[in-house]
């Protein structure tokens, strides 16, 4: 949409434009004409009011590429509504039978999201005897092929897939560890969901977003990008160590001012009143 807008920029009256940044040249991945494509991107974006990023990292990573102009480019976290959060969380049944450890990640099933990188660390940390559960919520195209391959791994009843669920707080809430595994990501919406859930965090490093959301040692545990090794430490690390995940777990809430849906939207609004006064 933010490409469609810019294209057809010249042919409307005279107005202000904000455009909502979250892409990098590997959202073209499937097109033959990537890098022509971002190319055209990054000159059209420039014509922009404002360049609003998700993360910092990513704000002076595409004020270089556009060669923006001071105060062209700003951050604004997503928000999290943590009131919502906790209310859903305390409804219906838990989710979860058995003592655990419980093992929670969430996301569309497809290869971005790693969920085969997460198969394999936890088919590892169970080889090492920690008798945890992992359950996978969400759907799409890789379904079957994952659920082979945890089948392969010999995982059972260890591993359960629990299709899209409308309210997930309520899985992230009782479990003892939420896991993103993602090849890449922006700023992800359901690391935010999983912490003001109360729920520790091991998370892939695989971008500006996840490093800014996730403070490593602080509220989780960060792990390079597609290290199935890492991951693996990490998970054992935190699954044998219930008092370290207590640790963790009261450290949350002071890591989620920033992202809190009341600032978010006070800054949207400092946001467009500028826009509007320039």
């Amino acid at each position: 949409m933010n490409f469609a807008l810019l294209l057809i920029r010249p042919l409307l009256p005279p107005t202000r434009l904000v455009v909502r940044e979250v892409i990098g040249e590997i959202y073209f991945e499937h097109s033959r004409h990537r890098d022509l494509l971002y190319r055209c991107y990054l000159r059209r974006v420039r014509a922009a009011d404002r360049i609003v990023t998700q993360s910092d990292g990513a704000a002076r990573e595409i004020a270089a590429r556009v060669r923006a102009r001071p105060g062209q480019v700003i951050r604004i976290y997503n928000p999290i509504d943590v009131a919502r959060v906790t209310e859903e969380a305390r409804s219906g049944e838990r989710p979860y039978g058995g003592p655990g450890p419980h093992v929670v990640a969430a996301g569309r099933l497809e290869a971005q999201k790693g969920f085969d990188l997460l198969l394999d660390a936890f088919a590892r940390v169970r080889a090492d005897g920690l008798g945890a559960t992992l359950t996978i919520l969400g759907d799409g195209p890789d379904r079957e092929a994952l659920a082979a391959r945890a089948h392969r791994l010999g995982l059972g009843e260890a591993v359960r897939f629990a299709g899209f669920q409308p309210r997930p707080s309520r899985y992230f809430a009782a479990a003892d560890v939420f896991v993103l595994s993602s090849r890449y990501e922006g700023l992800p919406n359901v690391v935010l969901e999983a912490l003001a859930a109360g729920c520790p965090v091991v998370a892939s490093a695989c971008s500006d977003g996840v490093r800014e959301v996730v403070r490593d040692g602080v509220n989780g545990l960060l792990v390079p990008p597609a290290d199935r090794d890492a991951l693996a430490r990490a998970l054992g690390r935190l699954l044998g160590a219930p008092e370290e995940r207590t640790r963790l777990r009261a450290q949350i809430a002071p890591t989620l001012a920033p992202f809190a849906a009341p600032t978010v939207a006070r800054a949207w609004e400092s946001m467009f009143d500028d826009v509007l006064a320039a």
